[in-house]
């Protein structure tokens, strides 16, 4: 996912006061308090024309007390690890492989734990302003409302991550050739906009959501902890058994309950989140293996596998491939 971002190390340092002057300069004035052990910081940047993405690790477990933002808002992704944002009084933990957009507007202070990576996206107001524009929002309506730490949901933080994925494979393809720099441009634009969205309210419905209905009580935590299992293991071989230990069930049970819930069977909707993710690959990646990257999420059958891909997107894998080189 990062090697186009590894490639540009801006510092590396095991210097704390290093460390300090390095980091301002990118963001903004701020206070480092370590928590002792060694440091081993290294950050790394590319700048696209109006939005800065880096990668950033301190190594130690630290806390930082930066002045507030001026003018941009900052979109974390834990990598590795987690953090926690306290926001103009509002706390927040953000565990691995969850986003936040952090828009203080008072004062704010970060904890991030040791061996802790994030994916930090620096984002001017200005951007998120004319974002809101197109959606048909106005700067007071965005910019001066932003929730000084929004908490992205579980779906919408791996289509965060998917979206930047794919900005950073287009914007390696754009250092080879000119001809991506438009697409380069819309998808600097999408990022925007789907934060701006995120701050109206709009959280993203992905597939994956929609295979799974909201309700409460047991019902809901049965399909959250089934739906986590699967996404956790959709490279990995997995069972009717496992699912059904997952959601604390039988597999008549899990078959029953799946029927009802999901109007399929549980294999049939595991199938499901397993194709939603080799096309999510294929779209961010075109020069992906077709082959290898159905074998990874299961699909031993290539036959069968081009068959299922078909039925769900109405396209074969090449013609997706096909579409994401050509743009």
């Amino acid at each position: 996912m990062l090697n186009a971002l590894y490639k540009n190390c801006i510092f590396s340092s095991q210097e704390r006061l290093e460390t300090h002057a390095l980091v301002s300069g990118e963001f903004s004035d701020h206070h480092l308090r370590w928590q002792g052990g060694k440091v081993d910081t290294r950050m790394y940047k590319f700048h696209a024309q109006k939005i800065s993405l880096y990668s950033l690790k301190y190594g130690d477990e630290v806390d930082i007390y930066p002045e507030v933002y001026k003018g941009f808002s900052l979109v974390h992704f834990s990598l590795s690890g987690g953090i926690e944002i306290e926001a103009d009084g509002c706390r927040r933990a953000i565990p691995q492989g969850r986003a936040i957009i952090s828009s203080p507007r008072r004062n704010i202070n970060l904890h991030w734990t040791n061996a802790c990576e994030q994916l930090i996206l620096r984002i001017p107001h200005a951007q998120l302003d004319d974002a809101a524009k197109r959606l048909g929002r106005g700067h007071s309506a965005i910019v001066r409302d932003l929730d000084p730490g929004l908490v992205l949901s579980d779906a919408a933080s791996r289509y965060w991550k998917l979206q930047l994925t794919t900005f950073m494979a287009v914007e390696n393809y754009s250092r080879q050739s000119g001809a991506y720099r438009p697409w380069l441009e819309h998808l600097e634009q999408g990022l925007a906009m789907f934060l701006a969205l995120q701050s109206m309210g709009a959280p993203y419905a992905s597939t994956q959501d929609a295979s799974v209905p909201r309700s409460s009580g047991l019902a809901a935590r049965r399909l959250d902890r089934l739906n986590e299992y699967a996404m956790n293991n959709l490279t990995r071989p997995t069972t009717l058994a496992d699912l059904a230990g997952a959601a604390a069930l039988s597999e008549r049970q899990l078959n029953t309950f799946c029927h009802e819930r999901l109007g399929m069977s549980p294999m049939a909707w595991l199938r499901g989140l397993r194709l939603d993710a080799v096309r999510a690959t294929l779209q961010a990646d075109p020069h992906a293996d077709i082959a290898a990257t159905a074998m990874l999420h299961g699909f031993d059958h290539l036959g069968r596998f081009a068959g299922y891909y078909r039925q769900r997107f109405s396209e074969l894998p090449s013609e997706t491939v096909k579409t994401a080189r050509t743009g």
